[in-house]
């Protein structure tokens, strides 16, 4: 026996049951939970409104949260081209009749059931992953962030250097300690000069904590063979670490002379003399590291 009221061209939609023209879709939903993933399907006989909306859950929720582990990174590009291309064949759909529309969308209110998580469950999880990849990008934009955070910046690279993004922030900060500790003098005597130059002493103490670093990194990077075959690599370790090893040793030299010499004497000046000749043979290798590292394409 039929319906009397069911209009010839419609059905029933599968999700809010009401009386309407319908099409059959599947829309998929996936959320990477890195090692694990959690998914939601769709299928059926689906009217319009119900159509749009569980569209726009399933492909928003996967476009943002789809991608988080191997399997996911790969399956998510599929599962929005499948959404977007259903979506878009079902565009000549009519809209639902007025007594349709005013047919409220199953137990779940004006949004569809979307799969085993809640709205808040993607909202929270969205959120750490946005901020995720905001630390990520923040990490990995060492000079940006130098400008414009640098404590912040300090603060993500301040430990031992354990890749690039950690030599390059101590690449900046020896650039700046050097720039810093080699500026000229103001004073005119004795006193005056000592003064300054015991006034650049953090700028020195920075230059040996990342001297340190670069110390034990080549260290680590040498007994495990990390640079074998990298020419870049191979000038840093036999060029570069040296002389900046050098270079840190005879200004720490040179600070512990001046810190002790409140009034110049003779054996003070003819020390002093000995070690600023180390330090121009130092700053000498440290120029020819970049000579050759230029020639070669490393900029780093």
């Amino acid at each position: 026996m039929s319906d009397a009221s069911f209009i010839p061209g419609e059905s029933l939609c599968k999700t809010c049951g009401a009386q309407a023209p319908t099409k059959h879709v599947e829309f998929y939903q996936n959320i990477g939970l890195v090692v694990t993933r959690q998914w939601a399907k769709i299928e059926g006989n689906l009217c319009r409104r119900c159509i749009g909306a569980y569209f726009r859950s399933f492909t928003l929720t996967t476009l943002f949260l789809g991608w988080w582990g191997v399997i996911s990174f790969f399956l998510t590009p599929l599962i929005l081209l499948n959404n977007i291309t259903r979506y878009l064949l079902s565009l000549n759909l009519p809209e639902p009749s007025l007594a349709a529309m005013n047919t409220p969308l199953s137990t779940t209110g004006l949004t569809p059931n979307v799969g085993t998580h809640s709205r808040k469950f993607k909202l929270i999880y969205g959120a750490i992953v946005c901020a995720g990849i905001l630390v990520f990008v923040a990490y990995k934009s060492v000079g940006f962030m130098e400008k414009h955070a640098p404590r912040l910046n300090a603060a993500m690279h301040s430990g031992e250097i354990g890749d690039e993004s950690d030599g390059e922030y101590a690449g900046l900060q020896i650039g700046k300690d050097i720039q810093a500790l080699s500026a000229d003098f103001k004073g005119q005597d004795w006193p005056a000069i000592r003064s300054e130059i015991l006034s650049r002493e953090p700028y020195l103490s920075d230059l040996t904590r990342q001297n340190e670093r670069f110390q034990k990194r080549t260290a680590v990077e040498k007994n495990a063979n990390l640079g074998n075959g990298d020419v870049c690599e191979q000038i840093a370790f036999d060029e570069f670490v040296p002389a900046l090893n050098n270079y840190t040793k005879v200004l720490n030299s040179e600070f512990s002379l001046i810190q002790t010499t409140p009034k110049p004497t003779n054996a003070a000046v003819a020390t002093l003399d000995a070690l600023s000749k180390q330090e121009s043979e130092a700053k000498s290798q440290l120029s020819t590291y970049f000579k050759d590292a230029n020639q070669k394409g490393c900029d780093k």
